[in-house]
């Protein structure tokens, strides 16, 4: 169990340090726009299923990034690209979780599109975390080695 990549990256300390900063910056990201982290965290306990989603998204995203990292820098035979995790991770916070985002989408989508956008904002979460999920599969990072 303790060779799997999920959990060896956390020996080294430039994949953990990128790997919980992104954690950080992730989770803390919809506290800018609701003006705080109590305003943020108040939010986060009340939005069910959503904060379930977008805790898993929050550490997938660390550790889709600290996998990054240490493909880079530590084992640096290995090829590894990071622009579809990027979406994912974008699409997610932004589309899925983010409580301001979409208010913001409603300055240029009518006000229709955006009330259903919210509704089924647990959608676009429920997407990013597969499609995390599976990138990180992809770069090996619940295989052991």
């Amino acid at each position: 169990m303790r060779d799997v990549l999920v959990i060896k990256l956390w020996r080294y300390p430039w994949p953990a340090l990128s790997a919980a900063a992104t954690m950080a910056a992730v989770f803390l990201w919809p506290s800018v726009p609701l003006k705080g982290v109590y305003n943020w965290l108040q939010f986060f306990y009340y939005y069910t299923p959503q904060n379930i989603l977008y805790a898993l998204l929050t550490a997938l995203a660390g550790l889709y990034v600290g996998i990054y990292v240490y493909h880079k820098k530590v084992c640096a035979t290995c090829r590894v690209t990071a622009k579809a995790g990027t979406a994912g991770m974008l699409g997610g916070v932004l589309l899925g979780a983010c409580p301001a985002c979409i208010p913001v989408l409603a300055f240029f989508l009518p006000l229709g599109v955006s009330v259903y956008l919210s509704r089924i904002s647990w959608v676009f979460l429920v997407a990013s975390v597969a499609l995390m999920a599976f990138l990180i599969y992809r770069m090996k990072g619940f295989a052991k080695g």
